[in-house]
């Protein structure tokens, strides 16, 4: 036998490949489970001032 550390080539890429997938599944999930989120969309500063505004006299 010639060097028997090379069964463990396939193992680590087979490794890397899973956990990549569950990678992307997690964050599927999350996208999917959490739904759009208008939070983290980029707002420009009149439209962030507006809508404190508004949040602003609901509180009057």
């Amino acid at each position: 036998m010639t060097h028997p550390q090379w069964i463990l080539v396939p193992w680590a890429v087979f490794l890397c490949a899973l956990s990549l997938k569950f990678w992307q599944f997690g964050i599927a999930l999350n996208r999917h489970l959490l739904g759009p989120n208008p939070s983290t969309a980029q707002m420009s500063e009149d439209e962030f001032r507006e809508t404190l505004e508004r949040i602003w006299a609901k509180g009057q």
